[in-house]
């Protein structure tokens, strides 16, 4: 237990210290390029890697899924430095080293931003619903005004009303196709969120498996975490693959880990994986 509170301070740590050298960068894109007039608070519509081997990220990311980077700022300096990447030839999210304290993590972690219309309203309700502001809010150069925070069960998340607008849902082969939080506390989780984001639960869900719904859209889950995961929450997110298999081997290869093997799950096959520096995610197959 001890253990597990040191390493989630030190991801904590982690994450923070980008975001405190963010406004430093020479260059902050924008995460809809070309720009759009859409806005659709309760969605994630961005993730970042916090990550001590960006380049080690990008070797797997891009041996797996294929994905492009495009690096921004001077090369020379890892904490002035953003590496967006690119899934279909668009941007779908980035990559940032973590600083000096994440030195002491053996990890990464994939952090989710979610579309609002008002970054400090969010924070306050965050405050209000019992999670904690871990940075900002802050506008970040071409981005947008962005806020990092911790929920009631630990798990990091962000808030961004986007400079250029939302991207287009993310629906390809190599992109994101789902989000979901991984937690021992479900309900609990799901009270949080939705006292921050006005999210409903869909009919029929239960404290294992929630659905966040907006507008009559579900755009996240909570899942209860099965027991031999380390006990921290956190959310994955899932990239969509034609095939869970393939995509596994390929992820071995590329020197990954498995956490849970293939299964079949609501409908599709998933798989719950690790990268190389340590950041959990998962795929999913999908047909439409």
């Amino acid at each position: 237990m001890v253990a597990a509170r040191i390493a989630a301070m030190a991801l904590s740590m982690c994450l923070v210290a980008p975001v405190a050298s963010f406004a430093q960068s020479v260059v902050w894109p924008p995460i809809a390029d070309p720009p759009t007039s859409v806005r659709t608070p309760g969605r994630f519509v961005w993730a970042d890697l916090v990550t001590n081997d960006v380049g080690a990220a990008a070797q797997f990311y891009g041996k797996v899924f294929g994905w492009t980077f495009e690096t921004y700022g001077p090369l020379d300096d890892d904490l002035r430095t953003y590496t967006r990447v690119l899934a279909n030839g668009r941007a779908i999210g980035g990559m940032v080293f973590g600083g000096d304290a994440a030195k002491s993590l053996t990890g990464g972690r994939w952090v989710g931003l979610v579309s609002t219309g008002d970054v400090g309203a969010t924070a306050e309700g965050v405050k209000r619903a019992g999670g904690t502001v871990m940075a900002g809010p802050r506008t970040l150069g071409e981005r947008g005004e962005v806020a990092l925070f911790r929920d009631v069960t630990g798990a990091v998340f962000g808030a961004i009303r986007s400079a250029s607008g939302d991207p287009e849902d993310y629906i390809a082969v190599g992109e994101w196709l789902w989000v979901e939080l991984w937690t021992p506390e479900p309900q609990r989780a799901a009270d949080f969120y939705r006292g921050v984001f006005g999210y409903a639960t869909t009919p029929g869900s239960t404290e294992r498996a929630i659905a966040l719904t907006k507008d009559g859209i579900a755009r996240a889950g909570i899942l209860r975490k099965p027991d031999k995961l380390p006990a921290a929450s956190a959310w994955i997110p899932y990239v969509r693959v034609v095939d869970v298999d393939e995509t596994v081997k390929r992820v071995k290869d590329a020197g990954g880990r498995v956490l849970i093997d293939p299964t079949r799950y609501r409908g599709t096959r998933a798989a719950l994986l690790v990268d190389p520096v340590g950041a959990p995610f998962a795929v999913a197959e999908w047909k439409r």
